[in-house]
């Protein structure tokens, strides 16, 4: 055998091996891309389901929504009549109980505040006049206790003298009628 038939057999097996190869390559992108292209219509399946339920459950809402908004349309006007009696309402009373009792409120409390002045005064009074009473009232019972208790003493001293000398003068008849 020579090289040059060597070569050319080499040449077609590694050209057969090649195109095995190939094939191979060829049947693999086309596996992968036919896995790829059900993947994508069950994307796309899925999404037409999705897009269904989507536009029915919308309709539905939207339907929903409508019917609400021509329903607060049609009582709108009278949802604003009555908004507008509950506003004049509320100012009436307002105007004529709130900001009277209000009024009222500050003269008592201006009032309470005068008159808590001139208690406050009227105590102070109290409480000086309390306590220059008690000075005098302690002043004259120091005044007044010297002499009573001086008097008392004295009481005490002329009773004691005296029964002394009564005692003394019974003892001295008694012993002069043991003597006679």
């Amino acid at each position: 055998m020579d090289w040059v038939s060597f070569a050319s057999v080499f040449w077609k097996i590694s050209l057969a091996i090649l195109l095995l190869a190939l094939c191979a390559l060829l049947g693999y992108v086309c596996a992968t891309l036919g896995s790829i292209r059900n993947s994508l219509e069950s994307i796309r399946n899925t999404l037409k389901t999705s897009a269904g339920v989507i536009d029915r459950e919308l309709t539905t809402l939207l339907g929903d929504v409508d019917q609400t908004v021509r329903e607060v349309n049609t009582e709108m006007p009278q949802i604003l009549r009555n908004i507008s009696r509950i506003t004049a309402s509320v100012d009436e009373i307002s105007r004529t109980e709130i900001q009277p009792t209000i009024h009222n409120v500050r003269q008592m409390t201006e009032t309470v505040d005068r008159n808590l002045a001139k208690l406050d005064r009227i105590v102070n009074t109290a409480a000086d006049f309390s306590q220059e009473t008690v000075r005098h009232a302690r002043y004259y019972r120091d005044q007044l206790s010297m002499p009573i208790t001086d008097t008392i003493s004295a009481w005490e001293g002329f009773k004691r003298g005296f029964e002394a000398f009564n005692q003394s003068r019974k003892s001295g008849k008694s012993a002069h009628q043991s003597d006679v």
